[in-house]
C-alpha cells in the first residue's frame, strides 16, 4: 500500500454502516516547512448500498457533489486534508481530475466560496459523509428522515446527562 494519495486517485470509503462512497483527488502538494503534504478532494455522486469495486462506477456520469456552505452558498464538496492514507481508505483507480474540476485549487482555508475549501485535517473514513446523506434523502427518505430523528434524540439526551454530571 503507498503512503499518501496522488492526483487523480478514486478513494473508496465506507463513511456510515451500510454506505460506501467514492472521492477524488484533485491535486496534491508535497510537505513543505511548515505543513504536512496536503491535498484537495472532492465528493462524488458515487453513492452505494454495498461495498462496490471501481467497474461499477458510471464514469460518464460522475460529477462532484455540491454543499450549502455556511453562508448559504451552493458550493463543490471539496475540502483539504492531510494527504497521508488512512485505514478504512482504499485507492480503487485514477482519472484525470481536470474533466470533474478545471478551476485552479490554492491551499487556503475558507467556505468554497471565498477562494478556499474547508480544511478537514487527516484523511478518515468518514470521508464522503455528505454524499450518502444527499443520496438517502433521494433514495432512502423515511429511513433517513427516522435516523435524523433517532440522532437528536440521542444527542439531545446526551447533553441532558452531561448537564447533571452524569
Amino acid at each position: 500500500m503507498k503512503n499518501n494519495v496522488e492526483k487523480g486517485d478514486l478513494l473508496k470509503t465506507n463513511p456510515l454502516d451500510g454506505y460506501w462512497v467514492c472521492s477524488l483527488v484533485l491535486e496534491t502538494r508535497n510537505k513543505t516547512s511548515d505543513s504536512d503534504a496536503m491535498c484537495h478532494i472532492a465528493t462524488t455522486s458515487a453513492v452505494f448500498d454495498h461495498d462496490f469495486d471501481v467497474s461499477e462506477i458510471d464514469i460518464e456520469n460522475l460529477r462532484i457533489i455540491h454543499v450549502s456552505n455556511y453562508e448559504g452558498k451552493v458550493v463543490p464538496c471539496i475540502e483539504i486534508y492531510t494527504s497521508k492514507l488512512k485505514k478504512g481508505i482504499e485507492v480503487i483507480g485514477n482519472l484525470e481530475p481536470a474533466s470533474y474540476y478545471s478551476e485552479p485549487l490554492e491551499y487556503v482555508i475558507g467556505n468554497g466560496s471565498d477562494g478556499g475549501w474547508p480544511q478537514c485535517g487527516p484523511l478518515t473514513k468518514s470521508l464522503g459523509y455528505v454524499a450518502v446523506h444527499q443520496w438517502r434523502e433521494v433514495n432512502d427518505k423515511e429511513a433517513w428522515l427516522k435516523d435524523i430523528v433517532s440522532a437528536e434524540k440521542s444527542h439531545k439526551e446526551m447533553l441532558e446527562r452531561l448537564k447533571h454530571g452524569q
